[in-house]
């Protein structure tokens, strides 16, 4: 489960607002079901949502401090990544280890150079990655393309998770300009740039796909 390390400030606050997805993408309903494979098939168990893999992060805090490296531990059972989203500081290292039957083709398709593909085998040792850099990165499974991991690496302890109205709350935020980031789904899909903390609640709007690409030309 996501958490905000506080900071202590000498003007401090609370940035809260809500995610308003598209309408496809607004479901937090798991999933089951079989995937057939050579051999037979295997069952599906997914987890969460679009929602669940959802956070706001606040960029450009002054003085904020990143947070320290860890080593966070992802299980592949059932066809489906647990937990699909990790929110860790730089240097951090992934531990993926295959508990389910079939073997798994991973990589971060986007930034091949900091993972590149490799087989993890059912029961094999775990595959351990390290991300130094902050940014978002997606690991992959080239046979298997719904598993997703998104892996957001930030230099700031100010970030949160949509709950399931997609609400949030980022609190001991300190007052001044920061760039607001919304994560979900292996991508970046807003940024707003926010000045000062607790004053009102914002409403960001995810556009769609389909409103992208309609939108029209501005000279």
């Amino acid at each position: 489960m996501l958490s905000v390390i506080p900071t202590p400030a000498a003007h401090a606050g609370t940035v809260k607002g809500t995610v308003k997805l598209p309408e496809a993408a607004r479901s937090t309903r798991a999933f089951h079901g079989y995937w057939r494979v050579e051999n037979g098939v295997v069952p599906v168990q997914t987890s969460g949502g679009v929602k669940a893999e959802t956070v706001v992060v606040l960029d450009k805090v002054k003085g904020a401090k990143a947070l320290p490296a860890r080593t966070v531990t992802i299980e592949l059972q059932a066809l489906d990544a647990r937990p699909r989203l990790v929110v860790a500081g730089p240097g951090s290292v992934i531990e993926i280890k295959n508990g389910g039957k079939v073997r798994h083709e991973l990589s971060t398709p986007d930034t091949p150079k900091i993972m590149p593909l490799e087989t993890l085998a059912p029961g094999a040792p775990p595959r351990r990655q390290r991300f130094d850099a902050p940014g978002g990165y997606v690991i992959r499974d080239s046979e298997y393309p719904h598993i997703m991991i998104s892996v957001i690496i930030v230099d700031s302890p100010y970030y949160a998770a949509v709950d399931e109205k997609g609400s949030f709350e980022i609190k001991n935020v300190p007052d001044g300009t920061a760039t607001l980031k919304v994560w979900t789904r292996g991508k970046w899909v807003a940024e707003q740039d926010i000045d000062g903390a607790g004053k009102d609640e914002l409403t960001i709007k995810v556009a769609s796909t389909h409103d992208k690409e309609n939108k029209p030309a501005t000279e």
